[in-house]
């Protein structure tokens, strides 16, 4: 059963949802969604997809990418955010690195904080709040210089949210007392004098505070320095050994526990005035919790969404092709135009490959429309032609666009789906079963069930477990079905009898979406793949000659091979 998260708390800024409302509709529609019979989470393989936005929040991204949100106004608060960020580099690399900070400060020593029993830890708390205080000045600079051309509603938002506590009496007092600290630490106490009791061999026996000073220490090398060095003033040879290496030693195992307890000696000691930089820490801390900054660590995963999305866009920029901001359309619609459409999945692996092999993996990119005139495509062609990849970055484009996000494409009007059904068999699934054919059957029905005239529907060789005639008719009669409910979808299959069957369901004045073929292109001297699609019927030859050349599968040689051995 799925868990409905939509009751979590909401966070102290959201940049993913405008309101709360709608981000309690999405996440309710998320549970929903989980429910229905589709693994396009995988099949899509929308966790790799959420890797390239972002490897440390992976879950959230794939979530996010799952909810398939049906509220437009959503995905253009989204969509906005980005436009700001790839307008103006240093937002998003300022934000991202400054709240990076401000988090990590809040989790290490901040949220770790204890009454200071040492100046090592005073130091430490004061200088944990005096970095929240840099950051926030950082980004009342940054927003001072970049606030007119912010132009989406989130990040006001979020701008608003910093400058809202940077003009705030918390903050204000935070800063004050801070510095007022600070001063006083560096400036009331610069050296101490002790006092120490010896016995008649000279060996310390007891010590205590005699004053301090305001001013440094300055070492005259009178009678300490004697005694110590035995009349041979700054001489590490001659001074007590014990002592020397204790104390100046840095690999010494308990130099560090030696130097913390004289530290805290010394600060309980001076009691009279660290009493006072205790208080003023507890003060600081009261104003810092005030201001509520532990509600803020969504902004972590939430900014990730985002940089990384910058990243995506103008790291596929930069090897040549474009990714756009998808015009959005309502369900009612039922219609699509994309041009210049890649699979964001092969575009990686391409990249990897091209570092270090040869050739050189080309992306290919191809355009596809959804409209009255043709709404459910039959895909034909050679294998490894690109029909999975293809049918995959149609998918991934409609996940995307919904989420708010740019989509792999140079350009994009696409009308939402209430969900997205898939239909991949797995590898080891192929070939003529029995059992197989029956679980297919199955999960088509239960598909039809729940799918709608508003859904988009992907099938990758699906049927292909009896024998081709039947594989064949059945297909076709699914075909009908879904387009007489009115299903958008893509079919890819090696049954090439399927494309004419296909064109002819258009007779049927029963559907609600029209049938057209559609093929990966070949090189027909050479058998070369092309991975462009076109209309059209498939060729006869699946070029199963130009595949077994690639992986060194030489037909004539083992013809002449067997002939050979039958002389």
């Amino acid at each position: 059963m799925a868990y409905d998260n939509s009751n979590v708390k909401p966070p102290i800024i959201d940049l993913l949802y405008p309101s709360e409302e709608q981000r309690r509709a999405c996440l309710k529609r998320k549970a929903q969604i989980e429910q229905l019979p589709t693994e396009f989470e995988k099949d899509l393989m929308l966790a790799q997809l959420s890797e390239q936005l972002t490897p440390h929040n992976q879950y959230k991204m794939t979530a996010i990418l799952g909810e398939l949100c049906d509220d437009i106004s959503v995905a253009e608060y989204r969509l906005d955010i980005i436009d700001d960020l790839l307008a103006d580099s240093a937002l998003t690399t300022t934000l991202r690195k400054v709240v990076d900070k401000m988090l990590v400060n809040d989790r290490t020593n901040i949220y770790k904080l204890t009454t200071p029993d040492s100046f090592t830890v005073l130091d430490t708390a004061l200088t944990a709040f005096e970095s929240y205080c840099e950051c926030m000045e950082i980004l009342h600079k940054l927003y001072e210089e970049k606030s007119s051309g912010i132009r989406s509603a989130g990040l006001k938002k979020l701008f608003d949210f910093f400058e809202g506590h940077y003009n705030s009496k918390h903050y204000k007092k935070l800063k004050a007392e801070s510095e007022e600290l600070r001063s006083a630490m560096t400036g009331k106490i610069r050296s101490a004098t002790i006092g120490i009791n010896f016995d008649e061999n000279l060996v310390p026996i007891s010590m205590g505070l005699v004053g301090f000073s305001d001013k440094m220490y300055e070492d005259s090398g009178t009678v300490i320095d004697r005694i110590l060095s035995f009349g041979s003033k700054n001489n590490d040879h001659k001074v007590m050994r014990d002592l020397h290496e204790r104390f100046d030693d840095p690999q010494s195992a308990k130099r560090e526990e030696i130097v913390n307890n004289l530290d805290r000696a010394l600060f309980t000691e001076l009691d009279k005035v660290t009493k006072k930089y205790v208080n003023s820490i507890d003060d600081i801390l009261n104003e810092y919790r005030a201001i509520g900054f532990e509600d803020m660590y969504a902004i972590e995963y939430q900014l990730d969404f985002y940089s990384g999305a910058v990243m995506m866009i103008e790291n596929v920029r930069s090897k040549g092709l474009e990714m756009c901001r998808p015009t959005l359309l309502p369900e009612s619609q039922r219609k699509a135009d994309i041009k210049g459409l890649f699979d964001p999945i092969y575009f990686k692996e391409a990249n990897v490959w091209n570092l270090s092999n040869k050739p050189q993996k080309q992306v290919v990119t191809n355009d596809i429309t959804f409209d009255e005139n043709a709404g459910f495509y039959l895909l034909t062609g050679a294998n490894n032609g690109g029909k999975t990849t293809f049918v995959r970055a149609v998918g991934i484009c409609q996940v995307m666009a919904q989420a708010g996000l740019y989509v792999p494409a140079s350009s994009c009007e696409i009308s939402l789906v209430d969900c997205v059904y898939t239909h991949f068999p797995k590898e080891e699934q192929v070939g003529i079963d029995a059992s197989r054919f029956t679980t297919e059957v199955k999960e088509f029905k239960a598909i039809s069930d729940c799918i709608t005239n508003h859904s988009l529907l992907l099938m990758n060789e699906s049927i292909q477990s009896t024998t081709p005639q039947e594989c064949t008719d059945i297909a076709a009669q699914l075909m009908r079905i879904f387009c007489i409910i009115g299903v958008r979808g893509i079919f890819a299959t090696h049954l090439t009898p399927l494309a004419k069957a296909a064109l002819e369901l258009n007779s049927d004045p029963k559907l609600n979406t029209r049938t057209e073929s559609i093929t990966v292109t070949v090189d027909e001297a050479t058998g070369e793949r092309k991975y462009k699609i076109k209309k059209g019927l498939p060729g006869a030859n699946s070029y199963a000659s130009t595949i077994f050349e690639k992986y060194g599968l030489d037909i004539k040689a083992l013809e002449k091979k067997a002939e050979k051995m039958n002389q």
